[in-house]
């Protein structure tokens, strides 16, 4: 049933109804069952079964990377701007709405006043795969750390062992929480393993003053996925770590080392 539910997937299904589109070509993929049926068999996996469904994707992964690496040489580079991470594999962490139209299970108002779910999902950028998704109410906050905890393990785990020691974790401000940079930086006790994270956070005070008193000369061009430069004029970029630093004074005696 959940093979003939991923071959749906993979043929573009998005209902549960499109079944039929297997069950319509029965000399191809034999008796289909019908959409009561996986309905039931999708309400009735336990928690056990679901964590067999995570390894069998993982060992499913595994074997399909290891035949990517047999014939390229490599798993593909995730791109950055004019140049890629070489093996570095990046799991890049997100939340997203979907809107339900009708009354669903789990379903509730959003922050954009809408009417759905908010999941948080992980994908491997090197490759465009899902690895984790974690089903939640629209009401979800976007900071919630054992949320996030939750999918990055999972994410993880989808990883073959073999590419688990170069790790880039990305996330926007949802994820600029200390205990999930915590615990991804304990990822890097391991011997041989290397961990990154890149994470946005909001501009605060400090942050907008520091902006605000860096010299024109410092800042640099933002590069288009082209390799092409933007003008400065539509977008820059500037290192602020030193004036951010927390420190008795800091902020204000890097500002004048700056601007002297």
């Amino acid at each position: 049933m959940l093979t003939d539910t991923a071959v749906m997937i993979a043929a573009g299904g998005r209902v549960m109804s499109d079944l039929a589109v297997l069950r319509d070509q029965g000399e191809l993929f034999g008796p289909v069952a019908s959409d009561p049926t996986l309905w039931r068999t999708l309400v009735g996996i336990s928690d056990l079964q679901r964590d067999k469904v995570a390894a069998a994707r993982a060992r499913t992964r595994r074997h399909v990377w290891d035949r990517v690496v047999a014939r390229h040489g490599a798993i593909p580079a995730s791109s950055v701007a004019d140049r890629d991470l070489g093996k570095t594999v990046v799991i890049r962490l997100d939340a997203t709405l979907v809107v339900a139209h009708s009354e669903k299970d789990l379903a509730s108002g959003t922050f954009s006043c809408s009417w759905g779910h908010h999941p948080l999902t992980a994908w491997c950028d090197n490759t465009g795969e899902n690895l984790a998704v974690k089903l939640r109410t629209g009401s979800a906050g976007s900071n919630t750390v054992t949320d996030h905890l939750e999918v990055l393990i999972a994410a993880i785990g989808q990883i073959p062992a073999s590419f688990r020691r170069d790790l880039l974790i990305t996330c926007d401000g949802a994820g600029a929480t200390k205990d999930l940079l915590k615990h991804i930086t304990t990822l890097n006790a391991a011997p041989g393993r290397r961990v990154h994270y890149s994470v946005g956070f909001d501009l605060d005070h400090r942050c907008r003053t520091a902006i605000s008193k860096v010299p024109e000369t410092l800042w640099e061009n933002v590069i288009n996925p082209d390799g092409t430069a933007r003008d400065l004029k539509d977008a820059g970029i500037v290192e602020l770590t030193a004036l951010l630093r927390q420190a008795p004074g800091r902020d204000g005696r890097v500002v004048d080392q700056l601007k002297g």
